[in-house]
């Protein structure tokens, strides 16, 4: 029964280890890193002078593979498919080569991480191991992915269980951590393209990807950030829900019940993936992954309003409608600027009038009126 409840840690593995020893062994045979782009440029001219797309990406990272090195990090997925088989044997030992894996998982982005779906599953698979017997769906990952699958009952249930706020706040944690590793990395590159020179060569012709300090700094800004924006986010739609509408709610359930909206945020983590010349490299490739992360969270945000306040979906649409432009506000014209915080945004610029301000609030509670928000009845 136990060897049944690790199966899936062993296939996440499994499947883990093989797709890195492929990826590190075509790196071996060509001893460099897998390069694909749209087409062959050999020069920043060509690159920069072209009038089409032109985008790279890379499995492999150059300088650390290649040699003997290569056959170091494959080393590493070979071990992982050792450690899947420990823990299939022997579940008493899931939380020591749980960890393993996830660790091994990672040392296998040298060579491409199993074209990162194999980093990716390993790294899944690792921690599931680690929260052994509990299944997937009710693990630490498992919850992110539910709720970013909006799944309505993991909503509902995150609602009841007051001792997931810790949870709730390690998922944003967790999440603002990738979105800042993305960000921090994406734009550092960018800047170094856009400065030229022999940076911008490595990173565009040979899959460099560079970092420094400011990385992590932007990686802990946004993580506090992160937290600043659910506590605002949700102050937003616990007023207008529970106050203005006058329903019997807690501010700790909207608490936990938003904390998870902010899943698909992640995504932002694969910013550095694709490099590309202009416009692609400063708007389509970012602003597009921007746009469906916020539309994914908004979608999110609806479910998770529903399953708070029981509320229908067009009652939900109006609070995430009026709640979503009054955080807009607080967040983006207010604090953004006197914090200048980093990473990816949209700056919309809005004229400097409170006419314009009391405007876009006044459609705000215009859309949500008719929406039914601050109906006593129940509309479906």
């Amino acid at each position: 029964m136990a060897q049944l409840k690790f199966s899936f840690t062993f296939i996440t593995a499994l499947t883990s280890s093989v797709l890195s020893i492929i990826n590190g062994l075509l790196i071996a045979i060509t001893d460099k890193p897998i390069y694909i782009s749209t087409f062959q440029a050999n020069s920043l001219d060509d690159i920069i002078g072209a009038k089409h797309f032109w985008g790279r990406v890379v499995f492999g990272a150059p300088g650390i593979t290649g040699g003997l090195w290569t056959y170091f990090w494959i080393f590493f997925a070979v071990l992982i498919l050792f450690c899947a088989l420990v823990v299939y044997r022997k579940p008493r030992s899931h939380k020591t080569y749980g960890f393993l894996i996830a660790l091994l998982s990672l040392l296998t982005l040298p060579i491409g991480g199993g074209f990162y779906i194999g980093a990716i599953l390993g790294f899944i698979g690792g921690i599931a191991a680690c929260e052994w017997p509990k299944p997937f769906s009710e693990t630490f990952l498992g919850n992110i992915f539910s709720a970013a699958r909006v799944k309505s009952k993991f909503y509902a249930s995150v609602r009841e269980k007051p001792e997931a706020i810790s949870i709730a706040a390690l998922t944003l944690i967790f999440v603002g951590a990738l979105s800042g590793i993305g960000n921090g990395l994406y734009a550092y590159n960018v800047h170094a393209i856009k400065a030229g020179g022999d940076m911008a060569s490595k990173i565009l012709l040979e899959g460099y990807v560079f970092w420094n300090e400011i990385v992590l700094f932007s990686m802990f800004s946004i993580i506090g950030m992160t937290v600043i924006k659910w506590l605002i986010l949700s102050l937003c739609i616990y007023w207008i829900g529970a106050k203005l509408v006058n329903l019997s709610s807690s501010y700790d359930k909207v608490l936990r019940t938003v904390a998870f909206t902010y899943s698909p945020e992640s995504m932002m983590v694969f910013l550095p993936l694709i490099f590309s010349n202009e416009p692609t490299l400063t708007f389509y490739w970012p602003v597009g992954l921007y746009l469906i992360t916020r539309i994914w969270i908004f979608i999110c945000l609806l479910t998770a309003i529903q399953q708070t306040f029981d509320f229908s979906l067009r009652r939900s649409l109006g609070v995430a409608i009026f709640g979503g432009v009054i955080y807009w506000l607080i967040y983006h014209v207010f604090l953004v600027p006197a914090l200048n915080v980093p990473g990816f945004r949209l700056d919309i610029s809005i004229p400097e009038s409170s006419i314009a301000i009391l405007t876009l609030i006044g459609l705000a509670i215009l859309i949500s009126t008719m929406l039914g928000v601050f109906s006593k009845k129940q509309i479906s």
